[in-house]
């Protein structure tokens, strides 16, 4: 990935998080535009998918070629990769339970709009939302920090992929069990990162959280 798109890859998590949104509800009440909370969702990453396909499509487009070049480690890395995740689900729901009567809201709004809007929600968390995140947290985010160093890497982007899901619960209702909720994604965060140490391209994380949202969907249903 080249300097300048680290640059602009780590300016968009922002943008993706809490200025488009925002820019999103106006334009929304402007026009008197009255969709679903899933076709909202549609809207919001198909935008955040053309913008990080226009601003980091070259080095997607190389990353691509060298998962070919590497399939087999690209895959091996997301089967690994996903071990890994389900490892560390566990072990955070184990340390969770017991500590937690309420559930996520993030999640209970994703099972809402399964329910009502299956087929939408799989475009929005199986292909959009993999590729938009993944080029931001593990691609720009991760692949930047951990020129310098690797820990600090795995920590900051982890630490930032849990607070987005969460942003808008932490700053409006807050609550200390809602700081709770953020450890629900640290083995995403977590494997998502090892997977694409492992694997040697951004594809492989993509794939990885594409099943990771696919099997949360299917079971949401």
């Amino acid at each position: 990935m080249k300097k300048s798109e680290r640059i602009l890859g780590c300016i968009y998590i922002p943008v993706h998080s809490a200025v488009l949104p925002v820019v999103l509800v106006i334009v929304f009440t402007l026009f008197d535009l009255d969709l679903s909370n899933s076709h909202q969702m549609l809207v919001y990453y198909t935008l955040s998918f053309v913008l990080v396909l226009a601003t980091m499509f070259r080095y997607l487009y190389a990353s691509f070629s060298d998962m070919i070049d590497e399939f087999w480690r690209a895959i091996r890395a997301v089967i690994l990769g996903y071990l890994f995740f389900r490892i560390l689900l566990w072990i955070a729901s184990f340390l969770l339970t017991s500590i937690m009567s309420s559930s996520n809201p993030n999640q209970d709004a994703i099972i809402t709009e399964v329910a009502s809007n299956f087929r939408v929600m799989i475009v929005v968390t199986v292909i959009l939302a993999p590729i938009v995140e993944e080029a931001m947290f593990r691609g720009a985010l991760f692949g930047t920090i951990r020129l310098k160093n690797r820990f600090v890497a795995y920590v900051v982007s982890t630490l930032l992929f849990c607070v987005f899901h969460l942003w808008g619960n932490l700053i409006f209702d807050f609550s200390w069990t809602m700081v709770l909720y953020l450890v629900q994604y640290v083995p995403a965060g977590i494997a998502l990162a090892w997977c694409y140490e492992r694997g040697g391209t951004i594809w492989s994380p993509i794939l990885l959280h594409a099943i990771i949202n696919l099997t949360a969907t299917l079971q949401s249903r």
